[in-house]
């Protein structure tokens, strides 16, 4: 079948090939590339299987082999850091599970029509780490480019890519289901998204979450005479045409560097979470908190504010205050939760300042009676809130005025019938 009756079968425009033609698919003829010599020539290996055709490049990085600033060979360790300190952590490779770091190129960026042309793929290997990059040597020949893969073959396996669980596995599952009928059962595949946890780390400390921001800031790692991802479609279907492997060479070049900066952003990453040194910013560790948080890990997480207000002045470490005194709330510990809260509205401001003077209002309100303090928390949120952009939404906005208005009033009634109530008191202690 042409590759042009593919496309139009992949959108429905004609039937599904009936089992006598599909038959014939399978032993279609294995004629080779006009350009396989000009390729082969520049380092790629022609490969044949049972499906077909398909060129590869395999790439070998000893233990001590370094990218950036970080060696390889910190990853083993790291793994088992995870395995065995944070099992139900998002970062954690499961025992039972292989594992590889995974990266496509593509010929766009969403339809039906867009194909997969180059799968890398990074192992660990018992002498060190193999990278095998996957090209399609033409797009009649995606099955056996996808077979090559052996997605289909491991049991249990875990990929870690960067912004995958948006691109890479989509394409990945799309392309598989087209070719459904002449592909095993692709297998459930465990992911990890480096992208979120850069984010979960670095928001307010990074600008930009592109990888190669990441590499340049993070990582150690500066690209030079890289190929722009967004020529990589043109300079694959140039390849094809010409025959000219060259531009294609540094597509290769360009991928492999994605998938190196895999391996040592996880390594980066649970280096992080190791908390020995203090080599990023009060932002970075209390974001890593807010992680722990939010994964309900609680012990975790108040360890890691601790370590922000300890290592940094508390103007850095205004945040990690407001959530230490949240964690001292839980524990019923008032009068320590209500310091940690004083310390944060020295220099937190924006949504989280909001939130500080609710927090010491309803403490002074409702633990220590103390209801001029809780009144005056309150005037100063609304003072701030008339003078400040909320950043929220219209809607939630609207809710903090309602509550402030009500906490306000029923502070006011209960001052009134504290003061009414001394003075009962005291008259009736004057009283003859």
């Amino acid at each position: 079948m042409s590759y042009e009756k593919k496309l139009m079968q992949m959108k429905g425009l004609v039937k599904k090939n009936p089992p006598n033609e599909q038959t014939k698919k399978e032993v279609r003829s294995h004629s080779l590339p006009f350009y396989t010599d000009a390729w082969i020539n520049e380092g790629l290996e022609l490969v044949k299987n049972e499906q077909g055709l398909f060129f590869v490049k395999e790439t070998f990085y000893p233990e001590q082999f370094i990218h950036g600033n970080i060696p390889l060979s910190k990853l083993s360790s790291a793994i088992n850091y995870m395995q065995e300190h944070y099992p139900n952590h998002p970062l954690t490779i499961s025992p039972e599970s292989l594992y590889s770091f995974y990266d496509t190129e593509t010929t766009g960026l969403k339809g039906t029509g867009v194909l997969i042309f180059l799968n890398g793929i990074l192992k660990k290997t018992d002498q060190g780490f193999l990278l095998r990059q996957y090209v399609l040597a033409d797009p009649d020949q995606e099955v056996a480019f996808l077979y090559a893969t052996e997605f289909w073959r491991e049991k249990a396996q875990t990929i870690i890519t960067y912004n995958g669980k948006s691109f890479d596995l989509p394409q990945l599952v799309t392309r598989w289901i087209m070719n459904r009928n002449l592909l095993p059962k692709l297998k459930q595949l465990a992911q990890i998204d480096l992208m979120h946890s850069s984010k979960r780390i670095w928001k307010g400390d990074l600008e930009r979450f592109k990888l190669k921001q990441v590499e340049e800031q993070k990582l150690g790692f500066i690209r030079k005479d890289d190929i722009p991802g967004h020529l990589a479609p043109i300079i694959y279907f140039d390849a094809i045409k010409s025959g000219n492997p060259v531009n294609l060479m540094k597509v290769l070049k360009h991928n492999e560097w994605d998938i190196l900066s895999l391996v040592t952003l996880y390594i980066l990453s649970v280096e992080l979470l190791k908390e020995k040194d203090v080599v990023e910013s009060a932002v970075t560790y209390t974001n890593i908190g807010k992680w722990f948080q939010d994964l309900k890990t609680k012990q975790a997480s108040y360890d890691w504010f601790q370590f922000v207000v300890h290592q940094f002045s508390n103007e850095e470490a205004s945040l990690a205050y407001y959530y230490v005194g949240l964690h001292l709330k839980r524990k019923q510990l008032f009068n320590e939760s209500i310091q940690a809260f004083q310390e944060s509205l020295k220099k937190i401001d924006g949504k989280f300042r909001y939130e500080v003077y609710v927090e010491l209002a309803k403490l002074y309100e409702h633990q220590n009676k103390d209801f001029t303090l809780a009144l005056e928390i309150t005037l100063q949120c609304t003072d701030y809130l008339a003078n400040n952009i909320y950043d929220g939404s219209p809607v939630k906005l609207l809710k903090i005025k309602e509550d402030l208005q009500k906490r306000k009033e029923r502070i006011i009634r209960k001052l009134t019938i504290s003061r009414e109530t001394a003075q009962a008191n005291k008259k009736r202690l004057e009283m003859p």
